[in-house]
């Protein structure tokens, strides 16, 4: 991004990509008001010079949406995904490999809105998508099996929540750093369950 500024190059789709990948990351990293702010301006400049049916539209929209959903914007976040989703599927097919993302960030909203009844068949079907083309350690197998595991847990489903979410975490132990980000949601989400099933010891040793 910077390169692309300090050429003078910033009113270009390739500005733009770079944009929206800064902003994936800053996303991941917790810094979401920067996330916004490169997202946004990427996607003003895709809306400018691109096909309404670029991928790079589709993934800026995703992008969004994850952001927005962690922020606590669900109904804004919604709305991206299904933008998303629907140019994913007209264009790309369900198997794209980030279709199952916007499902978990649409699913996520719902659940997390009060929509939790709702979310699970999206969530479910975002599992399914992963574990029919991915290993079983992929960390985006684990991603979709906690956010399954979410879902069922505010729905006060502990005991089917809780392989989904144990599975999560230890599959990314064994896969990412002590300080990812993924792996820190990961843990959160298994000691609020314990939390609420009343087995503090054991939430405790999840607690970040």
């Amino acid at each position: 991004v910077d390169e692309y500024r300090q050429r003078g190059e910033t009113d270009t789709p390739s500005y733009g990509f770079a944009l929206n990948v800064l902003g994936g990351f800053l996303t991941e990293s917790g810094k979401l008001a920067e996330a916004d702010a490169a997202l946004i301006e990427a996607g003003t400049i895709f809306a400018k010079y691109l096909s309404p049916t670029n991928l790079w539209i589709g993934d800026n929209l995703r992008n969004q949406a994850i952001s927005l959903e962690l922020q606590g914007k669900y109904d804004l976040a919604i709305e991206k995904a299904d933008a998303a989703a629907r140019m994913y599927q007209e264009n790309f097919g369900k198997h794209y490999d980030n279709y199952p993302t916007v499902l978990i960030a649409k699913g996520l909203s719902l659940a997390n809105s009060g929509r939790a009844k709702d979310a699970e068949p999206l969530l479910t079907e975002a599992l399914q998508l992963r574990t029919s083309s991915l290993p079983p350690s992929h960390f985006w197998v684990a991603a979709a099996k906690g956010a399954l595991g979410e879902c069922l847990a505010l729905q006060k489903r502990y005991d089917e929540a809780e392989p989904l979410l144990r599975s999560s975490v230890e599959s990314l132990l064994a896969s990412q750093e002590s300080t990812s980000p993924r792996l820190l949601i990961a843990r959160k989400r298994l000691a609020s369950l314990y939390a609420n099933m009343g087995k503090n010891d054991l939430a405790a040793q999840f607690q970040n």
